[in-house]
């Protein structure tokens, strides 16, 4: 995942001054996560200026007629990374499957099987996980119950509160 120009910027539509923040950032696309646990993956394309923050070109209503995610969607994925590894029409799910040992992009859930964010970067004995309103938390990889098609996570969810981190500290390498 690189992280981009627009990477962790505000975003704004004209006719609202926040509608959440830029959580990834494709060749093509903005993730956006909203205030609400709302997503939305915006064309760069729809950016009309970028200064503090990102502001897209259209109102909230259009924005969520044309770009509203579930928030449990995949991810979109770069270019290059479809051209290398992933034949035409293939879901993340199938990507996991053949690079087992990447938890890139994966949903994480704790032990009651409540769904808390996506792994958004992996180090090597930790990962930084997305989660509601623009939340972040990084976990030991020690905490890891089991992966599959989702990251378990061997707690509840006062114990996963306890790993929430500010947003704007540096990632870890």
């Amino acid at each position: 995942m690189s992280t981009g120009k627009y990477f962790k910027r505000g975003v704004m539509a004209l006719d609202a001054p926040h509608i959440g923040h830029v959580v990834k950032e494709t060749d093509h696309n903005l993730v956006i996560f909203g205030e609400n646990n709302e997503r939305f993956d915006v064309p760069k394309s729809e950016i009309k200026t970028t200064g503090r923050n990102v502001l897209i070109g259209l109102t909230m209503k259009e924005i969520y007629e044309k770009y509203f995610v579930t928030r449990n969607s995949p991810l979109p994925v770069d270019d290059i990374v479809k051209k290398w590894h992933l034949p035409e029409n293939v879901d993340m799910a199938t990507y996991h499957v053949s690079h087992p040992n990447s938890m890139l992009s994966r949903g994480v859930r704790i032990l009651n099987e409540d769904f808390v964010g996506f792994v958004m970067k992996e180090t090597r004995d930790k990962m930084v996980i997305f989660g509601d309103n623009d939340q972040r938390y990084d976990i030991p990889k020690s905490k890891i119950k089991k992966v599959g098609s989702n990251v378990i996570l061997n707690m509840d969810i006062d114990e996963f509160t306890t790993y929430k981190v500010n947003d704007l500290t540096i990632l870890p390498k």
